[in-house]
């Protein structure tokens, strides 16, 4: 189990300090693809944020069948079609 698979453990269990761990783990590489896809810094940044929303509200339906990362990808990479 890596780090990230950790804190989402934590968090589902009730942490906030992981799940505060888990968006600064991760925002970085959800503003990456947001850019690639939109081309825009400023419309990546909005999407980051939206996208960082509907992976925190969704937490709670990750079922660990894939990584973390691939889950939240596919999150990212949804968002903007």
């Amino acid at each position: 189990m890596t780090n990230l698979e950790a804190l989402v453990k934590e968090a589902l269990g009730g942490s906030s300090q992981a799940l505060e761990e888990i968006v600064r783990q991760i925002k970085d590489l959800m503003f990456g693809v947001s850019l690639r896809m939109l081309y825009s810094p400023e419309a990546a940044e909005d999407a980051t944020q939206e996208i960082l929303i509907k992976i925190v509200t969704n937490l709670g339906t990750f079922r660990g069948e894939s990584a973390f990362k691939t889950w939240a990808m596919r999150i990212a990479t949804n968002h903007p079609l």
